[in-house]
């Protein structure tokens, strides 16, 4: 499965869902939400897998604690990894391996639901700092 292909299976999951997204340099854009939280997701495809980064819209007030926190709660993922992007916000990443046809929609589906589930967890053990998406 092509790059195109993955991204047009994500297209047609995001409108099944009416979701609205945004493309922009690489990236399929859109916010995700889990009861009052909402966060932003960006996805783009490479290497046979549909990579997909979880941003928390808050910054570390502690990135120390916060990166401690990331090492232990990593220890307990099945797949992907929480780490703190340069601005201080942490970031969930994880990949749906797309290497057939068949199926691909449903791991897509599935590495997205599994990222809420991540965030969800991880939300309320992070220490929050406010800060807007662009």
């Amino acid at each position: 499965m092509d790059e195109n292909d993955a991204m047009r299976l994500l297209r047609a999951l995001l409108e099944e869902k009416g979701a609205e997204w945004t493309e922009q340099g690489g990236y399929l854009r859109f916010r995700s939400r889990s009861g009052a939280m909402l966060w932003e997701t960006a996805c783009r495809a490479g290497d046979g897998a549909l990579l997909i980064y979880g941003r928390f819209p808050f910054r570390a007030a502690d990135p120390e604690r916060a990166r401690r926190i990331c090492g232990e709660l990593n220890r307990h993922l099945v797949r992907g990894a929480l780490y703190l992007a340069e601005d201080g916000s942490p970031v969930y990443r994880c990949r749906a391996e797309l290497d057939d046809v068949y199926g691909a929609k449903e791991r897509i589906a599935a590495a997205l639901q599994y990222e809420a589930q991540v965030i969800a967890y991880a939300w309320g053990r992070l220490n929050q700092e406010p800060i807007k998406f662009k």
